[in-house]
């Protein structure tokens, strides 16, 4: 029986085609502007489709309370008109999203999730570098509290409702592996 096996598995190992596994790191541009740190990790799953994991997080509180807090998770999936990581895609991705931030005179806590679409494309630089310029919205659950200003407590309301949102707006740089 251990013969067997190890037969079908030498014989699946050599008349198999190996394809190389392609990863990829990445950071949003735009969004390290508002101090928000990103991180987007994201491997191929064929020559077609990717899957990808963005990650952002701002912990910072500036001047007069203003905040802009947020730890945001995006996983998602991506299909490539041409290949992986070169040229045109579509992506589908989920949202959860834990924030606490300031808009004019209130502040706001709370939490999102939901469901988004982008498009976008992609560049080759080099062999291990890319530039990726991607856009979307996405239809997401929120449910926060409204308080009156940035400092004092005193709530102004508690909402959930569903909100049409953009939730991707990209401009990054990818590095290949």
């Amino acid at each position: 029986m251990q013969k067997i096996i190890l037969i079908y598995a030498l014989t699946i190992l050599f008349t198999s085609e190996i394809n190389g596994q392609f990863y990829s790191l990445g950071t949003n541009i735009p969004a390290l502007g508002t101090t928000t740190l990103n991180m987007e990790a994201s491997m191929t799953l064929n020559r077609k489709w990717s899957a990808h994991l963005p990650v952002y997080y701002n912990p910072f509180v500036f001047k007069d309370n203003k905040r802009l807090q947020n730890f945001t998770l995006l996983p998602g999936v991506r299909y490539w008109l041409l290949e992986s990581y070169v040229n045109t895609f579509a992506g589908v991705n989920a949202i959860g999203s834990k924030y606490h931030l300031t808009f004019g005179n209130n502040r706001y806590e709370g939490q999102a999730y939901g469901m988004g679409l982008s498009v976008g494309h992609a560049w080759l630089l080099s062999p291990r570098w890319n530039l990726e310029i991607e856009g979307g919205f996405g239809y997401v659950w929120t449910d926060y509290v409204r308080y009156e200003c940035e400092e004092c407590g005193r709530k102004r309301g508690e909402l959930t409702r569903w909100m049409l949102v953009p939730n991707k707006v990209g401009f990054s740089i990818v590095y290949l592996f």
